[in-house]
């Protein structure tokens, strides 16, 4: 069984594809499978702006085949692809996986490919690197409002207020929160208590942003991040419908 999560976040100021098997969260820590062996793969052209339709086959085919062919020696954790670079990560029991790996993608010469391992007792390419924290889970509610926003005719490029509501186990973490917004650029709402809640002292907070994924992910990110050491979280967002012409 899987449980495939794909999100989109900003590598090194690009634009990437992250798609991780949520299952691997509660199960690494009781594998033995220590050793990360990750496969990078990259056009043949140093100077291409991305993969030929060839050479998407080509990748396809490695792929298929690392998989199926390191099955019972090692496990398929996640990728994360960009325009010029998709990587591919396994966790092994042994080191010496990285020579069947290694050895698979000598067939495939018409690609760059790099092939390397680490010791990882701790698992951290996993839970520090491909598992969404709060702000990257996010990404994926993003993609989807702005996906509505889209199909009832918004236009999604032009900037506008965008209201989002943070919840606190507390007043006091919501006050905590609220002296944050200048340095955020956010301005304050209003706050109100809601009942039955895990997180019942709420706040509206406000800025602006267009609605394209990068620039939307980046406003939320900043206010879950400034919540976060508070344990508070975002329950929801509400932007301002600017029509398209």
């Amino acid at each position: 069984m899987t449980d495939w999560l794909t999100y989109e976040w900003e590598l090194h100021g690009e634009r990437a594809t992250f798609r991780v098997d949520m299952q691997y969260w509660e199960l690494l820590p009781v594998l033995s499978y220590s050793q990360l062996v990750y496969v990078c793969v990259a056009p043949k052209d140093p100077f291409a702006k991305g993969f030929s339709s060839m050479e998407q086959y080509r990748f396809r085919s490695l792929r298929h085949r690392l998989i199926d062919e390191l099955e019972g020696r090692a496990i398929h954790v996640g990728s994360v692809y960009t325009d010029t670079l998709r990587t591919l990560y396994f966790y092994a029991a042994e080191a010496d996986v990285i020579q069947q790996a290694s050895a698979i993608c000598r067939d495939f010469g018409s690609l760059a490919i790099t092939c390397a391992h680490a010791s990882e007792p701790h698992f951290t390419t996993y839970y520090r690197f491909l598992y969404p924290d709060d702000a990257r889970l996010q990404s994926v509610e993003n993609a989807v409002y702005i996906e509505a926003m889209r199909k009832k005719g918004g236009d999604v490029d032009s900037v506008r207020r965008v209201t989002l509501t943070m919840c606190f186990l507390s007043v006091e973490d919501r006050g905590a929160f609220l002296k944050e917004l200048p340095r955020l650029g956010l301005a304050p709402g209003h706050t109100f208590w809601q009942k039955d809640s895990t997180h019942p002292a709420c706040c509206t907070v406000n800025g602006f942003t267009a609605l394209s994924l990068p620039q939307l992910n980046r406003f939320t990110a900043r206010a879950i991040g400034a919540a976060a050491p508070l344990e508070g979280m975002l329950s929801d967002i509400e932007a301002e419908f600017v029509k398209r012409y």
